[in-house]
């Protein structure tokens, strides 16, 4: 639990919670849920499945459409190298689209890359 320990060595509450709910809550029950609800794209039904560059595809065009679920996807995706290079800045691109729409996943995902 040391990336809990800011810089000056002091325990960052704020970092140990979200570690905490990740944690409790894992990305996959999220993904489970949102793709049972019709929430986002079916490229998020697509990755479940593990065909992740197809997946890739259906997704980014529905992000770069606007739709926040696809655009976390898409951000979740380079972060991961998921049916795509790795790419760490497109990865918070698409996060910081995502999180400027109010999704919730997508501002924790950015909070956590703060605290690292």
């Amino acid at each position: 639990m040391e990336k809990a320990y800011n810089k000056q060595g002091v325990f960052d509450m704020k970092a140990a919670g979200l570690a905490l709910l990740l944690v409790l809550f894992p990305w996959q029950l999220s993904a489970e849920e949102t793709a049972q609800a019709g929430r986002c794209s079916s490229g998020l039904t697509i990755y479940l499945e593990g065909e992740y560059a197809k997946a890739f595809e259906v997704l980014k065009v529905e992000a770069d459409r606007g739709l926040d679920c696809a655009q976390h996807w898409v951000a979740r995706m380079y972060q991961l190298g998921h049916g795509t290079p790795m790419n760490k800045e497109l990865s918070k691109t698409y996060y910081k689209l995502a999180a400027n729409q109010g999704f919730e996943q997508s501002i924790m995902q950015l909070e956590l890359l703060k605290s690292h």
